[in-house]
């Protein structure tokens, strides 16, 4: 036994001495490399108070050094826009491969001072090897900017980034770090609409379909501009695993070519803002807020100011994601910061920040960047790396791929029970093909080497197939009851998917939905049941579903926890209200089901 621990000790100091050492030598070429932790974590000091936990990061290991660094993929980038000329980015961008949807001009370096593009660009493709800052995920991939964000954000600026746009044709891959601003509304779309965004993105890149990948929100704890960081969780204040808002209220989360994507911290653990869902696929790294109170402490003069500093959550002093920021210290996160008085956030939060930094004072780079904004742009990476492996993946071979390779991280998180026995979350849980699928985390954390290794030789998934949408046929609409006493209605699928894909659902019911302030949270749980008997919760209680007819009604949610399960057979929604006693009459009932199964 003794000489068995000596063993592992030296295989564990060996292993760190390794790892250490080819930190070592990457960061001769990108200097901040070594506090990318999303990149190659073995537990070092990076910006924030707290160490991130050895080996939560996106798995890169040794694919950079095998010169798999997504070499001949593209990669748009449908956000704010990104500054062409940036030192550590410049060399990657597209020659007026860019579309500025405000002057009608290939440059997108924004005037605004909004940095959010240019962070999420430099996630996926900053320079690797060039002796200045930080290095992307795929730091040999193309990058064109659409800056629709800047623009106001249309559903005509999206079309053409997506697809319709001379400048999207030659595209493999789309980050899309943006949502729905709230209220967020129950989708609402027509079949035929869907199908004009669908088919149109199935059919680029040759049929093979560009990779959409899209932020899931960060409205875990907040609802419009009451944030978490002052202790506030308007929707959920008794409920806090099942968050405020849910991603299947994005539309465009919902789209069967679409990988929404959650975001992890450094912990490894769900990022304190990240928005649950059905509709998640798999996790990126978006860490929490990479702030320092003694970079904080140091510049306090007030009480008031000092006793704002110790309220602060302990979150926003875990690491962020250290990646480009707008050139110079005037504009974009790290700048040189005028304060007002008493106005503590104002100041420069982290050792990072301002032309005083001893560890890099260009201000070209920030280390507060965050959210399932940030954590997008680490998964379009992976993409781009798995699509330089292979380019002749479809889109539907690299969602495969990325669920099938993704790691079960937070093992223990367990369902959520209430007083009641009710389940309002369901934690981890493992469909009948021995798929595990969280609502915080989809298939898991996505993982570079396992996803390229896949990708290398990966048979195609072959021939779609899509049960189109069927109904269910109610005579009358279905009571909602209690937990005892749901309102159900089934759909039998026949002919269709022997291994699913995708699931896309839609329903009506006559609860209340709220469509103004106060917001108030369902007490409504909606379950959908496969053929195999796996339940999938689509909607918890707790959360706070908004729709402008005011009631709990959604034309369009997808769910995926049913991967690889046969598609055939009696499909159940089931429809029940938590806060009903025993006994007690239904006020809301069921009206309408219909269901979409897509798979091969």
């Amino acid at each position: 036994m003794r000489q068995d621990w000596k063993k592992q000790t030296a295989l564990c100091v060996a292993t760190l001495a390794a790892l250490s050492a080819g930190a070592a030598q990457a960061q001769q070429g990108d200097p901040l490399y070594r506090y990318q932790w999303h990149l190659m974590n073995y537990g070092q000091a990076v910006i924030g108070d707290t160490r991130p936990v050895s080996g939560i990061d996106i798995g890169i290991d040794d694919l950079h050094d095998y010169n798999i660094r997504g070499k001949g993929v593209i990669v748009g980038v449908l956000d704010r826009g990104i500054e062409i000329a940036h030192p550590d980015i410049a060399a990657n961008m597209v020659p007026n491969g860019s579309w500025n949807f405000i002057n009608q001009t290939h440059d997108t370096t924004p005037t605004n001072g909004q940095a959010h593009g240019m962070a999420v660009g430099g996630i996926i493709g900053a320079v690797g090897w060039n002796g200045i800052g930080v290095r992307g995920v795929a730091p040999s991939a193309r990058l064109k900017s659409f800056n629709f964000l800047d623009a106001g954000g249309s559903n005509d600026q999206v079309r053409y980034a997506w697809w319709d746009g001379a400048l999207a044709k030659d595209q493999d891959v789309s980050n899309n770090s943006w949502g729905p601003g709230f209220p967020i509304f129950l989708p609402t779309i027509s079949e035929n609409e869907l199908a004009a965004w669908e088919n149109p993105m199935s059919a680029t890149r040759g049929g093979r379909g560009v990779v959409y990948v899209k932020a899931a929100g960060n409205s875990f704890s907040y609802v419009g501009g009451s944030s978490f960081r002052n202790g506030e969780n308007l929707c959920a204040a008794n409920r806090p695993a099942v968050g405020c808002s849910q991603s299947i209220f994005a539309r465009e989360s919902n789209f069967f070519n679409v990988i929404t994507v959650a975001a992890v911290n450094a912990a490894g653990r769900r990022s304190s803002y990240s928005t649950p869902g059905a509709s998640i696929w798999v996790s990126g790294l978006g860490g929490e807020y990479g702030w320092e109170r003694a970079t904080l402490a140091a510049q306090q003069t007030t009480p008031e100011d000092q006793a704002a500093l110790a309220r602060l959550s302990a979150v926003n002093f875990d690491p962020a994601i250290m990646t480009t920021d707008l050139s110079g210290c005037a504009l974009g996160y790290n700048t040189n910061q005028v304060r007002p008085a008493t106005t503590w956030s104002h100041d420069n939060v982290n050792r990072l920040e301002s032309d005083q930094s001893a560890i890099d004072n260009t201000c070209n780079y920030a280390a507060t960047m965050n959210g399932t904004s940030a954590a997008s742009p680490t998964v379009s990476g992976v993409v781009a790396l798995m699509l330089q492996a292979n380019p002749k993946l479809s889109f539907r071979d690299v969602k495969y791929i990325l669920a099938t390779t993704a790691r079960q991280i937070d093992p223990q998180q367990a369902p959520v029970v209430d007083a009641a026995g009710n389940v309002l979350a369901a934690g981890w849980t493992v469909n009948a093909a021995g798929r595990p699928f969280s609502a915080w985390y989809g298939f898991g954390l996505a993982d570079a080497t396992m996803a390229v290794t896949r990708a290398t030789g990966f048979k195609s998934l072959g021939t779609l197939l899509d049960s189109g949408w069927q109904r269910a046929a109610l005579a009358q609409a279905q009571p909602i009851g209690n937990t005892a006493a749901p309102a159900r209605a089934t759909i039998r699928i026949a002919g269709g998917a022997a291994r699913i894909e995708g699931v896309q659902i839609g329903f009506d019911t006559s609860a209340p939905a709220r469509n103004a302030y106060p917001y108030v949270a369902t007490t409504v749980r909606i379950t959908l049941i496969s053929p195999s008997g796996t339940r999938a919760i689509v909607l918890p209680p707790g959360s706070l579903p908004v729709n402008d007819g005011g009631t709990l009604s959604a034309s369009l949610a997808s769910v995926n926890a049913f991967l690889d399960e046969p598609g055939n057979g009696d499909w159940t929604l089931e429809v029940a209200d938590t806060a009903l006693a025993a006994g007690a009459a239904a006020n809301a009932n069921l009206s309408s089901f219909k269901i979409r199964v897509l798979g091969r």
